[in-house]
């Protein structure tokens, strides 16, 4: 008899350990850390049981020859999958094992996205967690300052489900890694220019495209452009 009052609450704790807990991160996003970076030392898989995946991917409009220092850039982080449901963490640092994070990220779809880890990275919100088997997340990156050399990004991602547990969830992760550039002198004079302010040709402050633009630097120098999108 004492033995099966002994069992019966063992067994019952065992239960409790192993239940596949209700995970908030796929709606509230990472609480920051999570992409496997070397930095961040850990991933999604720290709460979620996760099978592997292999359908991410991070994209930039950053050219071949490498990013301009402190100049904006627009990232995407993507994933394809057979689920519906979707997360993600991307975090950019030095290329070299244990290095510092470095780069500005900023905000452009607030419904979707948010900053997390002290700022050092983006994750998903609610409203950016629903996908037709594939999700796609943009957000700006402003470079580092000359001399930091290679970029890596980091980002883990996560395919729910849908059975509001941790169980079962696929872990998908992949890097990109930009370089420096090494412009002429004549680009660095242009590099070093900052822009003060983009106006229309009436001289209002504006960020649209798809119309002649006025781009006024530091220098007293300014261009006319037009961005196509």
């Amino acid at each position: 008899m004492k033995k099966s009052l002994f069992i019966i609450p063992f067994a019952i704790a065992l239960a409790i350990f192993f239940y596949p807990t209700t995970s908030n991160s796929n709606s509230t996003g990472s609480v920051g850390g999570k992409t496997g970076s070397p930095t961040d030392g850990v991933s999604c898989t720290q709460c979620h049981y996760a099978g592997l995946g292999a359908g991410a991917t991070i994209t930039s409009n950053i050219p071949p020859s490498g990013y301009v220092p402190n100049q904006v850039y627009t990232i995407t982080a993507s994933i394809q999958g057979s689920n519906d449901q979707y997360g993600f963490e991307i975090t950019s640092e030095e290329a070299n094992f244990g290095s510092a994070k470095k780069g500005t990220f900023f905000i452009t779809n607030n419904t979707e996205t948010k900053l997390t880890n002290n700022n050092k990275a983006v994750t998903h919100k609610l409203g950016g967690t629903q996908g037709p088997g594939i999700k796609n997340w943009s957000m700006d990156w402003e470079a580092p300052n000359s001399g930091t050399g290679s970029i890596t990004f980091f980002g883990a991602f996560m395919e729910g489900n849908l059975d509001q547990t941790n169980s079962g969830d696929i872990y998908h992760s992949t890097n990109l890694t930009v370089n420096e550039s090494t412009p002429s002198s004549i680009q660095d004079y242009v590099i070093n220019k900052k822009i003060l302010k983009v106006t229309d040709l009436l001289g209002r402050e504006t960020k649209q495209k798809n119309q002649p633009l006025l781009y006024i630097y530091d220098d007293g120098t300014v261009e006319k452009r037009i961005v196509i999108e």
